[in-house]
């Protein structure tokens, strides 16, 4: 993005939640979306692997990650996931039984953004009955547009399960 007051290019500031001129000084703050993602600028050379879409450098709930502007699906670190997860139930508490995962969604072949090998498809464990990705090389996750909300609003007790491997087979 471009300023506004002087056209000059905009960067990321230390708390990645505004963008800052280094020209003028000038500093934008991006409205978040409907899902709270403040879409910030976008991330060059790096494609959503669902729609082939250009992912964009973003921030929710404090964190910084990547979203798709088409398919509302998020990039996020590993090392910061945990904490995503953490400060969206502070602002998201009501909790939501959610409905069980669909078992051949984990046949899916997601092909990470940042190194472009398969990623690792499964359940998240912590609850919410949802299928992410994950590439273990470049300690990132994949999660599809509402995923996360998913896992935000399952009981916090609850850990996903499935009934049996002929689940991944039907």
């Amino acid at each position: 993005m471009n300023c506004p007051a002087c056209g000059a290019p905009m960067h990321l500031t230390g708390g990645n939640a505004s963008l800052r001129c280094d020209y003028c000084m000038t500093v934008v703050v991006i409205a978040p979306d409907d899902a709270g993602v403040q879409l910030m600028d976008q991330a060059v050379g790096v494609a959503c692997p669902v729609d082939t879409e250009p992912l964009w450098n973003a921030v929710l709930a404090h964190i910084s990650l990547r979203a798709c502007k088409q398919c509302h699906g998020l990039l996020a670190p590993m090392g910061s996931f945990e904490e995503l997860i953490d400060n969206m139930r502070a602002e998201h508490p009501e909790t939501v039984d959610p409905s069980p995962a669909n078992p051949p969604d984990l046949k899916r072949k997601v092909i990470c953004p940042n190194c472009h090998q398969v990623m690792d498809t499964h359940y998240y464990f912590g609850g919410g009955h949802a299928v992410m990705s994950t590439c273990e090389r470049c300690e990132l996750h994949w999660l599809d547009g509402g995923v996360l909300m998913r896992i935000v609003r399952a009981p916090h007790n609850q850990r996903s399960s499935w009934s049996s491997e002929a689940d991944l087979d039907a």
